[in-house]
């Protein structure tokens, strides 16, 4: 326990908070509301990615040792994320958007008004998108409870570059005891990188210091108040 403390504490599972960057061709509907902010409460189970090595052999470089082996190439898998959904399942069209929008540009292709129901004609050509156009960054924040707060500390941070949902799995209706319906969709991604924060020092301020501290959280972006104080030094 004296060690566990030492280190700021147990590490929980249940605590961290996803955030979508923002593409470049994809608006966010009125009716979805402050994307990140749903994806902060609704997002109810990711992973952390984890990285693969390509390996090669070489022979003979030293007498008697046969193939030796050596990494060559990071391999990146796709991570999975699933979303509880409100009464207006905002994260399900949201995923649903973008994915139309992989394969059609046209932002008037997959949008009607309410009331006004209009079919896609059966022999519509479907264009890819530039990927430049839907790609966005992906932050995957492991957060820990601190004094104002528990999501205040936040010790790893990793960015999932270019990323996007190549698959969006089906959603499950049935008649029965209620549920929450979910949806889990598959994401790939060129490469993550982490950013690392020492969260130990994370100590109790003033009234007056935690009012500017957690104003400059939500002007920098920074969710560690230690670090939002020195960025607004």
């Amino acid at each position: 326990m004296e060690e566990l403390n030492v280190g700021g504490g147990i590490s929980t599972s249940n605590n961290f908070i996803v955030r979508f960057g923002q593409t470049a061709g994809i608006g966010i509907p009125e009716d979805i509301g402050d994307l990140n902010k749903k994806l902060e409460f609704f997002c109810d189970e990711t992973q952390l990615p984890n990285v693969n090595t390509f390996e090669g052999t070489m022979n003979g470089i030293y007498q008697g040792s046969g193939a030796v082996k050596y990494p060559h190439t990071r391999v990146f898998t796709e991570i999975q994320m699933s979303f509880a959904l409100d009464a207006n399942v905002s994260l399900l069209k949201y995923l649903n958007l973008w994915q139309d929008y992989i394969f059609d540009g046209s932002p008037g292709a997959f949008q009607n008004k309410p009331g006004d129901f209009r079919p896609k004609l059966q022999n519509r050509t479907v264009k890819l998108n530039y990927m430049d156009m839907y790609v966005c960054d992906i932050m995957i924040m492991k957060v820990e409870p601190g004094p104002y707060g528990d999501s205040q500390r936040v010790p790893i941070t990793y960015v999932l570059e270019r990323a996007y949902p190549y698959q969006i799995d089906a959603v499950p209706l049935q008649f029965g005891t209620s549920q929450q319906t979910k949806v889990t969709a598959q994401f790939a991604y060129a490469r993550h990188y982490t950013i690392n924060e020492d969260i130990r020092n994370v100590k109790g301020f003033s009234t007056a210091e935690q009012t500017k501290l957690l104003d400059a959280q939500e002007f920098t972006g920074r969710r560690d108040l230690a670090n939002a104080n020195s960025d607004i030094a």
